[in-house]
């Protein structure tokens, strides 16, 4: 089954610029009927799309992580998901108390490619994708140095002795994070486009025809951090993005380039 984030981005690549009208007024009437049927059954995306709000008696939230106070938004409640990931606390949405892994599969129907379930340090699923890098990585190296030396298939040495140390190291590592997987980036880009469409949406605003992904600065490099996107998340909870939104949409529809920031 698609997840919002899916559907909405198909809207996004149904029509291409320069957008008439009519076509602004489509993909908003698209765009909000896939936000209400998810709203229906979904009790997360309704508290969002109605903005309402999303807590957690038991998380401590300090001052630097002032992000975590205001409405509920798909970019806040993905913070909140990774702040109780490890000790797998409650939320509340709206007035109902959900567990954490009850509320991240109310997110996973909204957002692909979710990594925030939680798993008890001695779960065999926490270890999985590490010993399998580990022992992939291994039989790699082992190959690649039996070609070098002129043997069949593996070198036996690279095998047990990088097997042996890689297989430490994966066991080691994933027991000392915390529940909290490193080599899955937090899905901000995503968080952060379906909350400038949830914020459209809500105002009937027609520049919600052009915010599309490739709109949102997107931040650099291979290590992500969120002091990049709490700006943003903040930027479209004081509908700041709306200007260069009109600006944008009125460009397409005159047929003339538009400038993105």
């Amino acid at each position: 089954m698609d997840n919002l984030y899916t559907l909405l981005r198909s809207v996004d690549n149904s029509h291409t610029p320069p957008l008439t009208s009519k076509d602004a007024a489509e993909i908003l009437a698209r765009k909000k009927a896939h936000f209400t049927e998810e709203a229906k059954t979904n009790p997360l995306a309704r508290e969002i799309l109605r903005g309402g709000r999303i807590t957690c008696d038991g998380l401590v939230i300090p001052p630097h992580k002032a992000i975590l106070n205001g409405p509920a938004t798909f970019f806040r409640v993905h913070e909140f998901l990774r702040k109780t990931r490890a000790k797998n606390l409650p939320l509340e949405i709206g007035n109902a108390e959900f567990t954490h892994n009850e509320v991240v599969d109310l997110y996973e129907r909204c957002m692909p490619n979710i990594q925030l379930h939680h798993a008890p340090w001695c779960s065999p699923a926490r270890y999985t994708a590490t010993l399998g890098l580990a022992w992939s990585s291994t039989l790699l190296v082992a190959h690649l140095m039996a070609r070098t030396e002129g043997q069949t298939m593996f070198d036996r040495s690279a095998l047990y002795y990088m097997g042996l140390y890689t297989t430490l190291a994966a066991l080691i590592t994933t027991a000392l994070k915390k529940n909290r997987d490193v080599r899955h980036s937090a899905p901000w880009n995503t968080a952060i486009y379906l909350d400038l469409n949830a914020d459209l949406v809500r105002r009937d605003q027609p520049a919600c025809a052009a915010a599309t992904k490739e709109f949102l600065p997107r931040q650099k490099g291979l290590f992500k951090t969120p002091d990049f996107y709490y700006p943003l998340a903040l930027k479209i909870e004081n509908h700041g993005f709306d200007e260069e939104l009109n600006a944008l949409l009125s460009g397409h529809k005159t047929g003339t380039p538009a400038v993105q920031t």
